[in-house]
């Protein structure tokens, strides 16, 4: 019987354990579109940064050499709760661009970020 209730307490403690890591992990950026550091063409339509996990809502806006170049602060896609877009407009100049970048995670806390990439 000691050993039974023993190996119950364990069980719990483990899913227990299991269940905070899992509420306490942070939402990441898995991807990014152009990738981080990559070269696109200037035909490229949005710029899209996909996370690990829901996320609520954000931004995202693109500047380059000739300024800002993305149409508005971009949102939450609606096709994927993952995922922060922008479009851009359609004059681009080639050169190397930033996309900054705020999001707000399913679990409340707030986080920003850049990339760099490149158009020819």
């Amino acid at each position: 019987m000691r050993k039974k209730v023993t190996t119950a307490l364990a069980a719990t403690a483990a899913v227990s354990a299991i269940a905070t890591a899992t509420a306490f992990a942070h939402t990441e950026v898995k991807s990014t579109y152009p990738g981080k550091n990559k070269t696109a063409s200037t035909r490229i339509g949005t710029v899209s940064v996909t996370f690990t996990g829901q996320i609520r809502s954000g931004t995202i806006t693109v500047t380059g050499p000739g300024g800002t170049v993305s149409s508005g602060k971009g949102g939450r896609d609606p096709r994927d709760v993952r995922k922060l877009r922008v479009p851009l407009k359609s004059s681009k100049r080639a050169g190397t661009y930033t996309a900054k970048w705020t999001m707000k995670a399913a679990d409340g806390h707030t986080q920003t970020g850049s990339f760099k990439f490149k158009l020819k």
